[in-house]
């Protein structure tokens, strides 16, 4: 067997294996009903604040960009660069001055560059943003009431957008999906359960605040 294709098997393989716990809790979820309360809970949050174009967001003063996958020499993945590309141009139709970026170190670091690259300096970093949840509650404490405008993909835009209003930003939500994306079953299973978590975190959150 030629060696690409032996890689590109073992690619799909390590794939499906991390897939499977995903699939697996999704499906819980979808049987026991709390996948549908999750998706009903964070709908109701974010309705009305999902934006597919530039020309539809009102000037507020702090794009969002929750990170994702940087490649080893620092270029951003399509999925990032989509994102940057839709804090770009909120930046360059005077909607927003500043650019927040969340993620790990090497994240940010990328999407520094990326940025940098295309003119953008005035940059807010969060190099502990390892969840969208802590991303939104960091940045919530960082700019306070200022609005926002959270740029990501239509697939996790209401989660990121609901943990962004429930950790307390003037928020709302500017889809960046320029292009189709692999992964779709891996990222509907994550998003899946990664809503659910979200529900309970927000859920638990406010008990504490309560308590």
């Amino acid at each position: 067997m030629p060696a690409s294709r032996l890689r590109t098997g073992t690619r799909l393989v390590r794939r499906r294996l991390r897939a499977a716990p995903l699939h697996l809790l999704a499906t819980l979820g979808t049987v026991t009903g709390l996948a549908k309360r999750a998706e009903r809970t964070i709908s109701r949050a974010c309705a009305g604040c999902l934006f597919e174009q530039v020309d539809q967001i009102s000037p507020s003063e702090v794009a969002i960009v929750p990170g994702a996958y940087v490649s080893p020499d620092g270029t951003p993945s399509d999925m990032l660069a989509d994102r940057l590309a839709a804090a770009l141009a909120l930046h360059r139709a005077g909607l927003v001055t500043r650019v927040l970026i969340s993620g790990g170190p090497a994240e940010v670091d990328g999407m520094r560059t990326w940025l940098a690259r295309h003119g953008v300096t005035d940059v807010l970093e969060d190099p502990g943003g390892l969840r969208t949840w802590t991303t939104m509650q960091r940045a919530a404490e960082v700019l306070g009431e200022v609005a926002t405008v959270v740029c990501t993909q239509r697939f996790h835009l209401p989660r990121a957008l609901f943990l962004a209003r429930a950790g307390g930003l003037h928020a709302v939500g500017l889809v960046a999906d320029a292009r189709r994306y692999g992964g779709e079953h891996y990222n509907a299973s994550r998003e899946a359960c990664a809503s659910m978590r979200a529900v309970l975190d927000v859920a638990w959150a406010r008990g504490r605040s309560r308590a």
